[in-house]
């Protein structure tokens, strides 16, 4: 999505978003781009393993399709990740106060055939998803002076084809309520927690 669609989508969605939850403000820019044909990047989440020095994937999850792609190499140590998983215009819907500045950043419009044209990435449709789980990684817990904390979860996709699996640190993609209630609100797979 361009900066300009953005904006067209602010105009449409002026008066409408008052009295509106956050999930509600995020399915009207959902039924949004589905009228207006545009596939639309709405959570993002960040999956590495061997403490980010292995396999390093994005998981796109857009309005048709769940992309997963290979970060690049300075990708690995210099990606922040999103807040609870939110892509940034959803994430710009959620705030209070929407900048001109904050909607002509370049991080901001992420267009998803750029996404699909990555060295290494492949992409699995909503309907050809059997089986969503996240799990909370209760094996990953480190105790230190300041508590206790998990450092990594798990996402599994299964196909009929195939089953990948997913470790999500925490620290990149949030907490881990935040991130399963945005998936299972958002897009149109059962996700099951445990």
């Amino acid at each position: 999505m361009e900066p300009e669609q953005f904006r067209e989508f602010l105009k449409y969605s002026k008066g409408r978003m008052e009295g509106l939850t956050d999930l509600e403000k995020i399915q009207l820019f959902m039924d949004w781009c589905k009228r207006k044909g545009l596939e639309e990047l709405v959570l993002r989440l960040s999956s590495e393993s061997r403490g980010g020095w292995g396999e390093n994937t994005f998981l796109d999850f857009t309005t048709k399709r769940i992309i997963i792609s290979k970060k690049e190499f300075f990708r690995k140590f210099l990606d922040l990740g999103y807040v609870a998983g939110m892509a940034p215009y959803p994430y710009l819907i959620l705030s209070d106060k929407i900048k001109n500045s904050d909607i002509m950043k370049k991080s901001a419009s992420i267009d998803v055939n750029s996404i699909l044209q990555r060295a290494q990435s492949f992409y699995v449709w909503y309907n050809d998803v059997r089986h969503l789980e996240i799990r909370k990684g209760t094996e990953t817990i480190v105790h230190n002076m300041m508590g206790s904390m998990i450092q990594t979860n798990f996402l599994t996709l299964a196909t009929s084809e195939k089953t990948y699996d997913f470790k999500l640190p925490t620290k990149k993609d949030g907490h881990f309520d935040r991130v399963f209630f945005w998936l299972d609100s958002v897009i149109p797979v059962k996700v099951v927690k445990s």
